[in-house]
């Protein structure tokens, strides 16, 4: 049975392996048919980055490569401490709410450009 164990825990490491290298080989393609990072942490429809999607990815890296780190020392998965979550809940929450007023500036902006043309037109 612990022979059965090993062998299905290698046939998922190496199914991971491949999986990782067919998607690093795809980013390395970028917009050749691959998966294109250039808008990775820009804001929808423009080419400037954002700092709230920026802080999201790099404290989901650094927990995700930390975890990593302490699995492969101790073998075994350790308990997490709800800081953790806390701070991973923290930055999605920035996330979320730079969304929010995103798309309520952007209504703010088309509703006003919407009641200028209005007055252009009654104008007319």
């Amino acid at each position: 049975m612990e022979t059965l164990q090993h062998v299905a825990g290698w046939v998922i490491v190496v199914f991971m392996a491949l999986l990782g290298i067919i998607i690093i080989w795809k980013m390395i393609q970028g917009s050749n048919g691959g998966i294109d990072l250039r808008y990775l942490i820009s804001e929808e429809g423009s080419d400037k980055a954002s700092l709230s999607r920026f802080q999201f990815l790099v404290f989901t890296f650094v927990i995700a490569m930390g975890l990593l780190v302490i699995i492969l020392k101790s073998h075994a998965f350790p308990t997490i401490n709800s800081d953790v979550f806390g701070l991973l809940g923290i930055s999605g929450g920035s996330y979320v709410a730079s969304k929010i007023t995103q798309k309520t500036a952007n209504r703010a902006c088309c509703n006003d450009k919407s009641k200028n043309t209005e007055k252009s037109q009654n104008k007319s």
